[in-house]
């Protein structure tokens, strides 16, 4: 469409090769609006009449009705050519605006809103962690370099579950921010001659504001890095929950619901976590597309490359699968079922208790700290069984001629007693953890609180679109909604 006065046409190989038609329907119905929203600009500053303005809008809405022909390079040209098919007055739609500040105003609306919707799925996640952390509290092994190391207690581990998602959070949130200001007016990225009101496009967009620099809001993408690197960190930590539902399911510790399971083709006895393995391959996946995201970037001029197109299907892939990824932990966490005896009978072996004992010769003998972890690995290494008389034989080895109080002992390796100890910040002591459990509660419903004003926010400003719509004359609904799914 825009080529033919001046070049042949496209070798069909390489419109094949150029073309970004399979994955633009991401950004399908923000086109649209972006559209709608540069029309209206062009009449209010004159440039189209109160008419041609509504009729282009009303091909607009057919357009978003009817589709596009997937035959064209891209989304943009698809439609601006059924929009002048529509009518004439299509031609005048492109006054003042280039693809390039097009495409970028579509990159951050797609971006801004599953942004948006990935912090949605991090509180809903979090809020599920929270009801698991409250419902199940049983001692159980806690491990460090997939060893038993010491006891701990269930609900204290599951806020581990919680506090992973805390950054990625902000980032969403960080990162959604930083998305959501307008570039359209840059034109290619010169700016134009044309007076536009770039504050009134941005805000019929939903946007905070423009982006005021033209060369730097086409040529930039770090918004899109950001958004990837977001999405990388959140599956990371998502990966790593369902790395341990692998092994915990492995040990007894868990069953994974069977909706979120598998079966053998050959071995009937089978119940395999395959939804957790996919979600450990999955955050690999989106490791290698934030490099080749990164490594996209890195080395290109200023301002505007047709590199950039490459980028666009990973922002897309980034955020869905993310979005996807957390609904899916969510449901599997929300149907585990803990073997509680099995964590509380293997909550005290391996000599678990190892440390308790060391502190208790802290306590109450004085023994210095180093002193008293050689004492107690001395008796770990010997195999003995853990009583006053074993620990007072080597004890004397180093020196320390003391007389251990057999039921303080008994006290000092009971398992219960050892996690209940643990009353500081952050401690494995019901009381702590039950405080930490309604603390983490509040800043949920507090950050819930947020995104639905920063969502409404977006909704307010862009009905604005519509208001502007029906002053000249005309009807086009914003569903908000849509241009999520």
């Amino acid at each position: 469409m825009f080529r033919k006065e001046r070049l042949k046409e496209m070798d069909v190989e390489a419109l094949k090769f150029t073309s970004s038609m399979d994955h633009d329907q991401n950004i399908f119905y923000y086109d649209v609006l972006v559209d709608v929203a540069h029309v209206l600009g062009l009449c209010k500053s004159g440039y189209v009449t109160e008419e041609e303005a509504l009729k282009i809008i009303d091909a607009l809405k057919r357009v978003l009705k009817e589709g596009c022909d997937r035959e064209f390079e891209d989304i943009h040209e698809a439609i601006e050519s059924k929009v002048t098919e529509i009518t004439k007055e299509g031609k005048r739609m492109h006054t003042g605006r280039s693809r390039n500040d097009e495409v970028a105003t579509c990159l951050r609306l797609f971006a801004r809103d599953n942004l948006l919707r990935i912090a949605e799925e991090i509180l809903e996640l979090q809020s599920t962690i929270l009801e698991l952390a409250e419902r199940e509290d049983v001692i159980m092994p806690g491990f460090t370099h997939l060893q038993f190391a010491q006891p701990t207690r269930l609900s204290h581990h599951l806020l581990t579950y919680y506090e992973l998602f805390e950054n990625d959070f902000e980032r969403a949130i960080g990162a959604f921010k930083r998305s959501n200001f307008c570039p359209l007016g840059s034109s290619a990225f010169a700016s134009t001659s044309y007076d536009l009101d770039r504050d009134f496009v941005a805000k019929l967009l939903g946007f905070d504001g423009v982006l005021e620099h033209s060369e730097f809001a086409v040529s930039t993408r770090d918004f899109l890095i950001e958004a990837i690197f977001s999405c990388a960190m959140t599956m990371l930590n998502a990966s790593r929950i369902a790395e341990e539902l692998v092994i915990f399911s492995t040990l007894n510790f868990v069953e994974l619901p069977d909706e979120f399971s598998s079966t053998s083709s050959i071995m009937p006895q089978k119940k395999n976590p395959d939804v957790a393995e996919l979600l450990r391959a999955k955050s690999g996946r989106i490791i290698g597309v934030l490099t080749s995201a990164m490594a996209i970037y890195k080395g290109l001029p200023f301002s505007y490359n047709r590199d950039f197109q490459e980028m666009n299907a990973i922002l897309y892939e980034s955020l869905r699968t993310t979005i996807s990824s957390l609904k899916v932990l969510n449901g599997m966490l929300r149907g585990l079922k803990f073997n509680k005896e099995v964590l509380k009978t293997k909550a005290s072996e391996g000599f678990s208790i190892a440390t308790e004992i060391a502190d208790m010769l802290v306590r109450d003998f004085r023994v210095p700290f180093r002193d008293a972890h050689r004492i107690v690995a001395k008796l770990v290494s010997r195999g003995f069984e853990v009583g006053a008389k074993e620990i007072e034989e080597i004890a004397k080895e180093f020196g320390y001629d003391i007389k251990v109080d057999e039921s303080k002992l008994r006290d000092a390796i009971n398992v219960e007693k050892a996690v209940e100890r643990r009353k500081i910040i952050g401690g494995t002591a019901k009381e702590e953890v039950t405080r930490m459990i309604k603390a983490r509660k509040e800043k949920v419903l507090r950050r819930k609180r947020l995104v639905l004003r920063l969502k409404r926010k977006i909704e307010a400003r862009m009905k604005s679109l519509e208001r502007e719509v029906e002053k000249i004359g005309g009807v086009f609904l914003v569903n908000w909604k849509e241009s999520q799914n």
